[in-house]
């Protein structure tokens, strides 16, 4: 019979399962498929006790190598198989050694992230990132679930706190699980129930436990007061309370994600999303309309906010002339007015959660509040009006170009004027005079190391420093099939985009120092002149954020699986014969059962052979 968590859970799920549509009338989300790898191994350092962070990320990758994309991690496989057992000893081997895991103290985000990404560049288009809880910024449980109705697959980190007084709590570590999904995201964050997948509630360390989930819901008390390893400030942060496990708190998540990127419709102006390649077991495109944008205005410039789900988006009256910065939810497709913009020139997002907006004279920072609202923090009067804007993660600045003057600015976080250059006289700018920034092939830090990508017309220059620190241009090219080239930037994957004739264009570079165009997941995309490509971002801060990772004080071990129980009810009835049906008609990966990658008879008798197996 199913448990009272399991009916919870289905409730929720029945209401959308087979919908094809992320509408926001589905209330849940989930990852049916998602494996359940044990952290602690007799072959891993110290038993595994510290290797969480390999292990919740080993789950995320199988189940991407089991859904289209199996170079990722050498799938598809049967992962519950315990023939399987000795090649993920391997796999959290080398994954823990590329990562910097300790035996004792875990593993750090920086460590975390390369790695991932070494494995993401094995498969096609995936994004990688992360989000932590800073200052008096918290973490909401429902932002999770909305990165996974985008299509993420998200890792939870779950912080240790030690209660010091009353109210006032200090991080002492912390554990990171694998989101199999979450129930009731139609509610407040409090009435969400969160269903992961934990790497330390394994059985034995000689061999794989069966995979199960963990349900928990969320607690939160405004008088709560919190502080990192080492930091003076407590700060009221809206961390949410795991209850499950008594001192953990959500304290951010890492993600994985399929490529995604904002559009522009050329004629409406209106925005959408769009996720060419899912990681969902319903095959397909996806797309997610937002709000109409308002009428006889014009979307002038976008920019993806510090998490994938929101974004910045600046329009300005066809009548008046006049501006007004938006906030996007890119999932839930609403749009928000921050605050008008006199003469609107562009807008870029920092690592800090700020909004920059440029006009004519000035450039202005915006920056969030625990409510979700955004007030001016900075304001910083130009010397020349500012055309094109970008924001450099790597080194926490932005680059401002003004087309008529042909100047180049440079400018910190906190709005003091870095650099004030001329534009070298043979660049030919381009109608929109774009700008975007990347490192050089030497693969050096900091601002000399960068090199500032300029639209040209039909094509790209490519700006260096000379020994004296002045801009020079390193290389002129032609971008193939491109007139006016608009919207340029640089993605995760190193490709360079443009959008020319409402098209969208990606690029490489080609061994003689150019660009030739190349097939990317966005590539080919409808979009207007404004267009934005998705990116993987982090905002974790050596400093001030603590990596100790370690087991949980309990160990809950959870729901078993039962494969093949596909309506979720907790039974095993006709009706999972024909969701079996349904599912393998539409071509869903979850219909493998036999695990070779293709859709055939034997899947029918492994689907039976399930069956027969029964429940745990």
């Amino acid at each position: 019979m199913p448990t009272r968590d399991m009916r919870s859970l289905t409730t929720a799920l029945l209401t959308c399962a087979g919908l094809a549509s992320p509408a926001l009338a589905q209330c849940s989300v989930y990852r049916l498929g998602m494996p359940d790898f044990d952290q602690r191994r007799s072959a891993l350092p110290n038993d595994g006790r510290a290797y969480c962070v390999p292990t919740a990320t080993a789950n995320a990758l199988a189940y991407i190598s089991n859904h289209g994309q199996p170079a990722v991690f050498g799938g598809p496989r049967d992962w519950q198989s315990q023939s399987e057992y000795g090649y993920m000893n391997t796999q959290l081997t080398t994954m823990g050694l590329f990562m910097g895991t300790d035996p004792q103290d875990g593993t750090g985000i920086l460590g975390w992230r390369l790695t991932t990404e070494a494995y993401a560049r094995n498969g096609e288009g995936l994004l990688v990132g992360s989000y932590q809880a800073f200052g008096d910024l918290g973490v909401n449980p429902l932002q999770m679930a909305n990165h996974m109705r985008l299509g993420t697959l998200v890792m939870p980190i779950i912080g240790w706190y030690d209660e010091l007084d009353v109210n006032r709590w200090e991080r002492d570590g912390g554990h990171v699980v694998t989101m199999w999904g979450a129930s009731s995201i139609c509610e407040g964050p409090t009435d969400m129930r969160m269903v992961f997948r934990d790497p330390a509630n394994d059985r034995s360390i000689f061999d794989q436990s069966e995979f199960s989930t963990t349900f928990t819901q969320f607690e939160f008390d405004p008088s709560w007061r919190f502080s990192y390893v080492e930091e003076d400030s407590f700060f009221s942060r809206p961390i949410y309370r795991v209850s499950s496990t008594n001192r953990g708190f959500l304290d951010g998540f890492m993600y994985i994600m399929p490529a995604f990127g904002l559009a522009t419709d050329p004629i409406t102006q209106d925005i959408d999303a769009r996720v060419p390649l899912p990681f969902t077991d319903e095959p397909g495109r996806r797309v997610f309309d937002a709000d109409p944008t308002p009428a006889f205005t014009t979307v002038i410039a976008m920019d993806q906010g510090l998490t994938p789900i929101e974004a910045f988006v600046l329009t300005r009256s066809e009548r008046s002339g006049a501006g007004t910065l938006h906030t996007l939810d890119i999932v839930r497709g609403e749009m928000s007015p921050i605050a008008p913009v006199p003469s609107p020139r562009g807008v870029a997002s920092g690592l800090d959660g700020s909004v920059f907006v440029s006009s004519e004279s000035s450039l202005i920072r915006y920056s969030p509040q625990a409510g979700g609202t955004f007030v001016p923090t900075g304001n910083l009067a130009l010397p020349f009006p500012a055309d094109a804007m970008t924001y450099d993660d790597e080194t926490r600045e932005l680059y401002l170009l003004s087309r008529d003057q042909r100047r180049m600015m440079r400018v910190s976080e906190g709005l003091a004027l870095l650099e004030n250059s001329p534009v070298p006289a043979e660049i030919e700018l381009s109608a929109d005079a774009s700008i975007a920034v990347g490192a050089d092939a030497s693969g050096g830090a900091g601002p000399a190391a960068l090199t500032i990508f300029v639209a040209e017309s039909s094509g790209v220059a490519e700006l260096s420093r000379d020994a004296a620190g002045r801009l020079v241009v390193a290389s002129h090219s032609k971008l193939p099939g491109v007139s006016d080239p608009r919207s340029l930037q640089i993605g995760d994957d190193g490709a360079l985009y443009a959008v020319d004739d409402n098209v969208v264009h990606a690029f490489e570079r080609d061994g003689a120092g150019g660009w030739h165009a190349v097939d990317r997941p966005l590539a080919g995309e409808r979009s207007g002149p404004v267009f934005r490509v998705g990116r993987g971002r982090s905002n974790h801060d050596e400093a001030i954020m603590d990596d100790i990772n370690r087991l949980p004080p309990d160990d809950d071990g959870g729901k078993p699986d039962c494969r093949a129980d596909l309506d979720l009810d907790g039974e095993l009835t006709i009706f999972d014969f024909l969701e079996f049906q349904n599912l393998f008609g539409a071509g869903s990966t979850w219909a493998d059962f036999d695990h070779d990658g293709e859709l055939t008879l034997f899947d029918f008798l492994a689907y039976q052979n399930a069956f027969a197996r029964g429940c745990p």
